[in-house]
């Protein structure tokens, strides 16, 4: 594990993603960055009791458009696993990347800004559809913080702290995707904010493990009408209500 600025880097990676593991470590090697290897969790390895101890259906079908896949499931157990270790471990602030991203010239510099970074819950370094924030924060020459009405819905990579390691824990088993969680921020009260120019992005070169665990489909497509418009406006009112964090 390196620790730079008192951050330690964490690349969650399933054990059969060689070529993904060694991209990750030939990118962050080349600015002298150390991680610490996270094993991904493998939904469709999960026994139904395994299963059962983190995710519930019933809340799923009560507050999601769609059941979750296996590959949602395993992806959710992982970044948890992740958030665990920080807990268990006291660690105040950290780095948590997906290994399908590509290091920026600029990731390098958020270690300077690790001290301020750090009084945030969660910063977003990647959009792979770069929404428009509602309010923007400079924090130095080159970095501004921003926060949304319509937050990023990927996982790629983000920088979390102790007490937004705890929110996300708080559920005792979760019902949404990781990422759309995230959008849920406000069930949490957990600040949710994006740091641009953004220091990683999607590494198109590799298809999204869930979309390969899942028969060539990111989720499922188990749903109804009524349950999709119920999330829909769920969603909408959320995002004409709140600010994911104020700046």
């Amino acid at each position: 594990m390196s620790i730079i600025n008192n951050c330690p880097v964490y690349v969650i990676n399933l054990d059969c993603a060689t070529e993904r593991l060694l991209n990750m470590d030939k990118q962050l090697s080349e600015i002298n960055v150390a991680f610490e290897r996270i094993p991904a969790v493998k939904g469709n390895n999960l026994t139904t009791t395994e299963i059962n101890q983190e995710y519930s259906k019933i809340l799923n079908k009560k507050y999601f458009r769609a059941d979750l896949s296996m590959g949602e499931i395993g992806c959710y157990i992982s970044h948890r696993n992740v958030w665990r270790k920080m807990v268990a471990e006291n660690i105040a602030f950290a780095v948590i990347l997906e290994d399908d991203m590509n290091i920026e010239s600029n990731f390098i510099q958020l270690f300077s800004l690790s001290e301020t970074l750090s009084k945030y819950d969660l910063i977003k370094l990647a959009d792979n559809r770069n929404h428009e924030p509602k309010q923007i924060s400079s924090l130095d020459q080159q970095f501004e913080l921003i926060n949304f009405t319509k937050i990023p819905n990927c996982a790629t990579g983000y920088t979390l702290n102790l007490a937004g390691a705890k929110k996300l824990l708080a559920r005792d088993k979760f019902y949404r995707p990781v990422d759309i969680d995230m959008q849920f921020c406000q069930e949490l009260d957990l600040s949710v904010f994006g740091l641009r120019p953004y220091p990683i992005s999607e590494n198109k070169n590799f298809a999204s493990d869930i979309t390969l665990l899942n028969g060539g489909f990111h989720g499922t497509k188990s749903t109804n009408f009524i349950r999709n418009i119920k999330y829909r406006i769920h969603l909408w009112y959320l995002r004409k209500t709140h600010l994911s964090g104020e700046l």
